[in-house]
């Protein structure tokens, strides 16, 4: 490729007019491009020619050689045809150069998007072609962008009153496949799409741009090989036109009209030149033969020309059903490649809120629907835990409870808090702790009341005046400044944000029991956990980790952060099935030396567990124990199911909560 881009670099610099390289975009740019945009391009959208006489098919039954051979026969396939679109792109470039207004269009399309325009056949050459697929390219890209799928004018003429809309887009410029993209469009519900997560929208465009060139090239070649005239036709007709010239070369041979038999006549007649009746009556009759041979022969041209007609009529239906059909299965290809990612992108929108696509994103390439996070399972029992999660608040609030450093910080953007007894420290709003005015307020504190009510109460006069200032004091509806401040109080947060001065809260460490006892009811609690935990762990943007225990020496870690990879391997977790024995000195051992990072020296431990664990090593209770005491550490346990062995947890944990909705997991 870069041979290539070199030598039409030379050429192009040499050819005239094209030394201003101002209006010229460079090729170096335009190859990086083409090279990009290729590599997106989803593997079922590009198939072979629709109309190809003996494609590959593979059985059951097939042996791994002959699938071997198959593949590679794709892949060659793939390569040869990625290469000719390239070929086929730089050729239509270098005449662009040459041709009057060439390299000003040449300049205004985006590097991206400039490859996959020139090497559409109907450009091909063709300035005023590649401006309106220029202009139709960003009409579609701003319509979806704002929400909305592009107009046709086919569509928009019949709902207009004057039967034309300015706003419609007669892009691409075939009718049959542009409605048949837009109807698909619009059953993917993929403008909404595009609004919400605008990285979707390049993707889609160049899923746009592939599905056309494959139909533009596939219809190219069907026109090559469908002759305008059918050669048979010719050569009837050209015979035909034969038989009727030669009656006109024996006028030529006898201008006087008189054919051979009156020769004969002559010569057997009268010697004086006189002719008899019976000569002049064979002439008239010879006349009349030739009148109906002519009439015949216009009968049997008409019939050709009727049946040439009539032939032609079936061949251009057949060839629109034809490409009906094609342009059927291109859609159906397009819809079954976009609409399990779009509905894997609907489930993950709702798991996460405010879900930010870019964070989904892998390598340059931006979102590619092909490979990576959305060709992974588990999607269907992501969306079945969150809405389980629904009916489960008391998960939620378990949660919310969980991390240190809630106290003082900066103004910003928080969970609310909501005090109460026996929770940790938080902070919340205090009329005990006066800091700033915030509005008015109903009380009976005389020091804070408006001068409007210390008006009635001057009025020596009116004894009614202050008899109603009395009156309101005792009833504590006095119009008075609010003055509060902020208290460190033991409080759980609550559902909504407010703008609060909250210090950052502290990382979360889940130990998640998966032995054989945790299976049926008890794993879908845990499995609700774990995807509460990450969905509040990215709402309140701090990092949340993962242990998933079962027996000695089996413990897997797992961080549980909204990206293209941990998003991945949450949804692998979810999918499985726990099993295995139990031991929780691994985990706890993992999550100690974790604590002693910076990045994790304010988290909490959350303990997952049925009861059914066996008892702490000494040694590692005592460390546990003195990071409680001296650091702070928290410990929450939450027990699903009957507790086993109380003692344990309760010496492992600080706080034991025992989960009751059962009857929303069941």
């Amino acid at each position: 490729m870069q041979s290539s881009s070199s030598s039409f670099s030379s050429s192009r610099c040499n050819s005239k007019g094209a030394s201003s390289s101002s209006s010229v975009p460079r090729v170096c740019s335009f190859s990086k491009a083409f090279r990009t945009t290729t590599r997106t391009t989803p593997p079922s959208l590009l198939r072979a020619n629709p109309f190809e006489k003996s494609p590959i098919v593979l059985s059951e039954d097939s042996s791994e050689r002959t699938v071997l051979d198959v593949l590679e026969r794709t892949r060659e396939s793939l390569l040869e045809d990625e290469e000719v679109s390239k070929q086929n792109a730089l050729a239509n470039y270098g005449n662009m150069l040459r041709l009057p207004g060439g390299p000003k269009i040449l300049s205004e399309i985006p590097p991206e998007v400039l490859p996959m325009l020139l090497r559409l056949p109907t450009t091909r050459g063709d300035v005023e072609k590649l401006r309106k697929a220029k202009d139709g390219y960003e009409q579609w890209e701003e319509a979806l962008k704002k929400g909305f799928l592009p107009k046709s004018s086919s569509s928009s003429s019949s709902s207009s009153a004057n039967g034309f809309d300015p706003h419609a887009v007669d892009w691409p410029e075939d009718e049959t496949f542009r409605e048949a993209l837009l109807e698909t469009l619009g059953e993917l519900d993929m403008a909404r799409f595009t609004r919400k997560f605008p990285p979707v929208l390049k993707t889609l465009m160049r899923n746009v741009l592939d599905i056309l060139y494959q139909y533009e090239v596939a219809m190219d070649g069907e026109e090559e090989e469908d002759p305008n005239s059918d050669p048979r036709q010719s050569t009837e007709s050209s015979q035909s036109r034969g038989g009727e010239q030669e009656p006109n070369e024996d006028e030529e041979m006898n201008p006087d009209g008189s054919g051979a038999g009156d020769d004969t006549n002559q010569e057997e007649g009268d010697p004086n030149g006189e002719t008899s009746g019976g000569g002049s009556s064979g002439d008239g009759d010879g006349k009349d033969e030739t009148d109906v041979d002519d009439i015949e022969m216009n009968m049997e041209s008409k019939e050709k020309d009727n049946d040439a007609s009539s032939n032609a009529e079936e061949k251009r239906k057949e060839k629109e059903k034809q490409k009906r059909e094609m342009v059927e299965k291109m859609m159906e290809d397009f819809k079954e490649q976009w609409e399990p990612a779009v509905d894997k992108l609907e489930k993950a929108s709702k798991a996460f809120e405010g879900l930010d696509l870019n964070d989904l994103t892998e390598g340059p390439e931006g979102f590619d629907l092909s490979k990576g996070l959305w060709q992974v399972t588990g999607w269907e029992e992501m969306e079945k835990l969150r809405k389980k999660l629904q009916d489960l608040k008391e998960l939620r609030d378990i949660v919310r409870s969980l991390g240190r450093g809630s106290g003082r910080g900066p103004l910003k953007r928080a969970p609310r808090q909501r005090e109460r007894n026996r929770f940790p420290e938080g902070l919340t709003r205090s009329p005990m702790e006066p800091e700033q005015t915030s509005g008015l307020t109903r009380s009976d504190d005389i020091s804070r009341v408006l001068p409007a009510e210390l008006q009635l109460l001057a009025m020596k006069d009116s004894a009614a005046a202050r008899r109603l200032h009395f009156a309101r004091r005792a009833e504590r509806t006095l119009a008075t400044y609010e003055r509060v401040g902020w208290a460190e109080t033991p409080a759980v947060t609550v559902e909504g944000l407010e703008t609060r001065p909250a210090a950052e809260c502290g990382p979360i460490i889940v130990c998640l029991d998966t032995s054989g006892s945790m299976m049926g009811a008890r794993e879908t609690v845990a499995k609700c956990m774990t995807l509460e935990c990450a969905r509040q762990a990215r709402t309140t943007n701090r990092p949340c980790f993962l242990y998933a225990f079962s027996g000695p020496g089996d413990c897997m870690e797992l961080e549980l952060k909204v990206s293209a990879k941990g998003l991945s391997d949450l949804l692998a977790f979810l999918e499985g099935s726990f099993h295995g024995g139990t031991d929780v000195d691994e985990p706890f051992e993992r999550a100690l030396a974790r604590l002693d990072t910076e990045e994790w020296e304010n988290a909490d431990i959350l303990l997952v567990t049925d009861g059914e664990i066996k008892p702490m090593q000494e040694d590692l209770l005592d460390a546990l124990d003195q990071r409680k005491s001296e650091r702070g550490l928290k410990v929450h346990g939450l027990v699903v199911g009957e507790q086993g062995n109380p003692d344990v947890v309760e010496a492992v944990c600080t706080h034991t909560h025992n989960f009751r909705s059962w009857s929303a997991v069941t």
